[in-house]
């Protein structure tokens, strides 16, 4: 064995003789020496942002009405309106009269940020009928000689939001100041601690990696130990050793783990420094950030293994760091295709929600895609197409009768609330083959509808607008006709007159119902059925009891049973409130909610999963779920009290209570995209492997029997992506996903979910862990094997 080590030993001292070995350390302690001065303080959240507003439309309609309504002058409201700066109160007015006018949204927030100093417009009576979150009840208890100046305007950040509910992104109570050498960055995090530290260990340590490890010092590696197996083949070094009794074959692995040994000098100094400027200076004490270490050494090895088979073939360092060069280079092409791919072909083919009625299948797709499956060709038709120009958002589609579905499409409703334009009903019937045919106009900002009964419901965060189910199946209108209200009508009667009253009360009348459609209020069609009392914002969950004619809200920390029996949308009758819950932590963004029977399960984010009983909302069950797992999807298995849960890595579970504690069973089914339950013919549908749907009757022992497969024909860029980029991907190494394999390790997670709003606007990542792996290491064995084969044969 000491033979062995001293020709480690001598690849070692060979490669430390190198200047370029020595500039790369001393570029190293440089960069480190940089980084050690950077810090962070926590600071309460105060400033507004232009983009904390969640709803651009929804608050310029707001703020209007705050304006010329002489009803909401005394108001929270309407005394936050009066304080915007005059050149947007005049556009803000001109929005009260109808015309569509854009309003900087960066100029209005720093209208806030100027009140944030001015208290001026705030009064206690006026904001007594606002919804007002735990935080800032606790916070109007200190007396204003009391509180400190940062707790004065986190304060009076909150009033403001309480004043516009629904239009601010959820957001922590304090954030991430970073600073560098005592001095504060210009813009700071409002994110909280640990949200920091998830950042920090998901998307800035697999760049570091990526970049100084994957791609500088791999790089430099190969300039330093590529002459390694050149040098050895020299005839007077060769000789001497092969004039002692050592195998070749070890004597060739010998010289790879003594360049693996350098780089592993290397990599430690950074990889440790990085651990320790983390901790000392962040407080982020991680140690899996030392897995970077082995992934790095890997990674080389990768490389390496290229060069040594083309330093003993050509015996020409300078042919080795070239071919090196170009096999990256290679590997790098491949990669980025197939991350094309993968974001442009695969992911958006996922199916997010699902309607079915008989053989026919309309589904949703996470690229903003509505879809028909043809029973005849099975291939997927096309209804809307994606767009690339916009960031549209379809609502998931239902069936309401019989050979009729409904759907809806957002325009750029991916990232605004009420996206853009009207918003129409949209109508799939078989007897038209399935086409698109406009319906009802839809409140602004409807994300989803539930069938209770003989109502239609459509969900915003404005309220919840009820039409009679008949009338939604029976309206179909020509795609130019417009069902808005006339001006003069809408005025008499929101007047109570008919032909008296000055034409500009009635205008003005006119103007306000335009306006409160704005904010997704009531519409000709839809009425509003939640009672007064209860503001909407968001994460906005609804549920359906059938059982107990009831719907289950949650809003932001607030769960609430109505009951739907004192609903009459002819007498404008709302629903009755049955039972109110308060939950810690309001700002719990990530939510879901899904019923079953008379039971109720709530997921929120970093909180175990809580069971409750529908008819008081009294919690009778908690939960853990795993470590690092994030629940996307939960669906309620009809009237039985169990659920189906579905996670960010595709794993599917089933949730039961038994004698008085939940029991959590994994389900055999991998890389599902969604989840829904079919009360007739009682199934979960599941979709999995991107648009592959199979029913599922699940039994009272948790056995699965599967009633209907459907797996549709793949065409176009899916059959270029199957038959020819996956085998290509697969017989390469995929050098460029070892970053996914160290976000991974680094975070504890091996997938997680983009966006805080509805389960279907969340892009869910999945890290790719064994792919690369496996193709690194085998790439590794069949170079090192071939290496040493020639280097056993070859007579030098």
């Amino acid at each position: 064995m000491k033979p062995y080590l001293a020709v480690v030993l001598d690849s070692f001292h060979s490669a430390f003789s190198s200047r370029v070995l020595w500039i790369a350390i001393l570029a190293i302690w440089v960069f480190l020496a940089g980084l050690a001065p950077i810090g962070y303080r926590e600071v309460y959240t105060t400033e507004f942002r232009w983009f904390d507003l969640d709803n651009g439309t929804q608050l310029k309609a707001m703020l209007a009405r705050g304006l010329v309504d002489p009803n909401e002058k005394e108001t929270a409201l309407g005394r936050i309106a009066q304080t915007v700066p005059e050149e947007t109160r005049r556009s803000l007015e001109k929005v009260a009269r109808g015309e569509n006018i854009r309003i900087d949204l960066e100029k209005l927030s720093d209208s806030f940020n100027e009140s944030l100093d001015d208290e001026s417009w705030y009064d206690e009576k006026a904001w007594e009928s606002t919804v007002r979150l735990k935080e800032l009840r606790e916070l109007d208890e200190i007396p204003d000689d009391e509180i400190s100046e940062d707790l004065r305007r986190r304060r009076a950040r909150l009033r403001i939001e309480a004043a516009l509910p629904g239009v601010f992104a959820a957001m922590s109570s304090r954030s991430i100041m970073l600073s560098y050498a005592g001095f504060d960055f210009p813009a700071m995090f409002a994110i909280s601690k640990s949200q920091f530290g998830t950042v920090v260990n998901q998307f800035v340590v697999p760049l570091i990696t990526s970049w100084l490890l994957g791609f500088a010092l791999i790089f430099l590696g190969i300039l330093v130990t590529a002459s390694i197996v050149p040098e050895m083949l020299q005839p007077g070094s060769l000789h001497l050793l092969l004039s002692k009794p050592l195998s070749r074959t070890m004597l060739l692995l010998a010289k790879f783990v003594g360049a693996l040994a350098f780089v592993l000098i290397c990599v430690c100094q950074l990889v440790i420094g990085l651990y320790l400027i983390a901790g000392l200076r962040l407080d982020l004490w991680n140690p899996r950030i030392l897995w970077c270490i082995p992934v790095s050494v890997f990674l080389f090895a990768v490389f390496y293994s290229v060069s040594m088979l083309a330093g003993l073939r050509w015996r020409s360092s300078i042919l080795a760091i070239g071919l090196t060069c170009i096999f990256g280079a290679v590997v790098l092409i491949i990669g980025i295709v197939g991350g094309y791919f993968d974001g442009s072909v695969r992911m958006p083919d996922r199916i997010s929600r699902m309607a079915f009625d008989g053989d026919d299948v309309v589904v949703s797709t996470r690229g903003g895609e509505l879809k028909h499956l043809d029973p005849e060709t099975n291939e997927w038709d096309v209804l809307i197409e994606r767009d690339f120009r916009r960031s549209d958002l379809i609502v998931p589609p239902v069936r309401l009768a019989e050979g009729q579905i409904a759907t809806a499409k957002i325009r750029n409703g991916r990232f605004n609330l009420y996206g853009t334009g009207s918003l129409d009903l949209l109508m799939l019937r078989r007897e038209s083959e399935w086409e698109l045919e406009p319906g009802l106009r839809l409140p602004n900002g409807t994300r989803r509808f539930l069938i209770c009964d003989d109502l239609l419901i459509g969900v915003n965060n404005a309220g919840l607008m009820a039409t009679p189910l008949e009338k939604a199946i029976s309206t179909i209108r020509p795609e130019d006709e417009d069902d808005g209200d006339d001006s003069e009508e809408a005025a008499e009667e929101s007047t109570g007159s008919e032909s008296t009253g000055s034409a500009s009360g009635m205008a003005a009348a006119a103007w306000m119902r335009d306006l409160l459609r704005m904010q997704g209020g009531a519409t000709d069609s839809f009425t509003n059925i939640l009672p007064s009392g209860i503001t909407l914002t968001e994460p906005v969950r609804v549920e359906h009891l059938p059982e107990l004619d009831s719907l289950v809200v949650y809003s932001r920390g607030r769960l609430v049973r109505l009951s739907l029996e004192s609903v009459d949308l002819e007498q404008k009758t709302t629903a009755s409130t049955e039972a109110d819950l308060l939950l810690e932590d309001e700002n719990a963004a990530r939510s879901l909610l899904a019923a079953s029977g008379r039971s109720l399960l709530l997921s929120r984010q970093n909180e175990p999963l809580q069971w409750f009983d529908a008819d008081d909302l009294q919690s009778k069950a908690t939960l853990e779920t795993e470590a690092g797992e994030t629940i996307v999807s939960m669906k309620g298995i009809g009237q039985s009290g169990r659920f189906a849960l579905l996670n960010t890595d595709g794993d599917l579970s089933l949730v039961s209570l038994r004698d008085g504690a939940l029991v959590r069973e994994p389900m055999s089914f991998g890389d599902v995209t969604a989840v829904d339950y079919l009360s007739d013919p009682g199934v979960l549908a599941i979709a999995h492997h991107l648009d592959r749907i199979d029913w599922v009757k699940v039994g009272e022992d948790g056995s699965l029997t599967t009633v209907r497969e459907i797996e549709p024909a793949v065409s176009g860029w899916r059959s270029v992506d199957r038959y020819a980029i996956t085998p290509l991907r697969t017989l390469t190494p995929q050098t460029g996903e070892l970053s996914d394999m160290v976000a991974a390790l680094v975070s504890g997670k091996s997938s997680f979910a983009i966006g805080q709003g509805q389960p279907d606007d969340q892009e869910v990542v999945q890290y790719k862990i064994a792919r690369p792996v496996l193709s690194c290491g085998v790439f590794i064995v069949v170079m090192l094997t071939l290496s040493c084969v020639y280097f056993k044969r070859r007579d030098f």
